[in-house]
């Protein structure tokens, strides 16, 4: 059997406040020892993804912008007459839209709704840190967006969003609700992109049984959790699980972030302990 091991970063396999993905190493070399590919599936840019994958020593394609695109290494699978495109020497196929578009209904939505908020396309990257808890470094990163808009509301509540959603679907895109921002994207998600992705690696390797783990810890990560074979879900910072994501077979991790992530794939993989 292959495994896949698909998983959220921050607050998953990185430290929510210091970004370390230290109390994950033991699990990150097993992994790695044992060939099995670890699929970062996150809201971050490609270019944060791959500084992050240069980190942690993976080579596999990887999800950006909240199941907008799959990058993978340039010939790691067969060209697909799909939209795929070359970005920074990868293969991006596009699920999503694209920036430009983006931008422009987030402008719409704002005035439609005489919404207060502000995206990264608006922000300083001091603000953009300070909202994020990045360096400068990877704040520039985090702003060189493809395929979704992070935001903050400047005004108001959480709640004066929610009677724009209608209008939102109506037109094609997606409204999620993250650890820190709210992001705007198109019609796609982490489920989507990740069940593409398991297509993908089942056609390149038609031989192979596959089983699939998904790990996070947010309410985004939900749709990724339900197309994998085997869900899990990391304890927050403050030691609670997100209450909403309730599957019949989802693990619950006895440790926060990274630590729960480490005792996660040792118990599923090295233990076969599996729903």
């Amino acid at each position: 059997m292959k495994w896949l091991v698909f998983t959220d970063l921050d607050g998953t396999l990185l430290d929510a406040e210091t970004y370390s993905f230290q109390k994950a190493r033991d699990a990150l070399s097993f992994l790695k020892n044992s060939r099995i590919p670890v699929i970062p599936c996150t809201s971050k840019t490609h270019l944060e993804v791959i500084e992050i994958r240069k980190e942690l020593n993976l080579h596999d394609p990887f999800i950006v912008e909240n199941g907008s695109a799959v990058f993978s290494p340039k010939g790691y699978f067969k060209p697909s007459a799909e939209q795929t495109i070359s970005i920074d020497g990868y293969d991006a196929l596009i699920l999503g839209k694209t920036y430009t578009e983006i931008k422009m209904f987030l402008k719409e939505l704002k005035e439609t709704y005489n919404l207060s908020l502000k995206g990264f396309n608006e922000m300083t990257l001091a603000e953009i840190q300070h909202y994020s808890g990045l360096d400068s470094e990877r704040a520039q990163m985090a702003k060189k967006r493809r395929f979704s808009e992070p935001f903050v509301l400047t005004g108001g509540k959480p709640d004066s969003l929610e009677h724009a959603k209608k209008f939102i679907l109506s037109r094609g895109f997606r409204l999620l609700r993250g650890n820190r921002f709210f992001h705007l994207l198109g019609n796609c998600d982490k489920g989507k992109a990740t069940a593409k992705l398991i297509g993908m690696f089942k056609e390149k390797f038609a031989s192979q049984t596959f089983h699939s783990i998904g790990i996070g810890d947010s309410m985004n990560d939900l749709e990724m959790l339900e197309v994998v074979n085997t869900p899990v879900l990391v304890k927050k910072l403050n030691g609670k699980y997100v209450d909403q994501i309730k599957l019949n077979n989802l693990i619950r991790s006895k440790g926060i972030g990274p630590e729960g992530w480490n005792e996660a794939v040792f118990k599923i993989i090295k233990n076969r302990d599996i729903n």
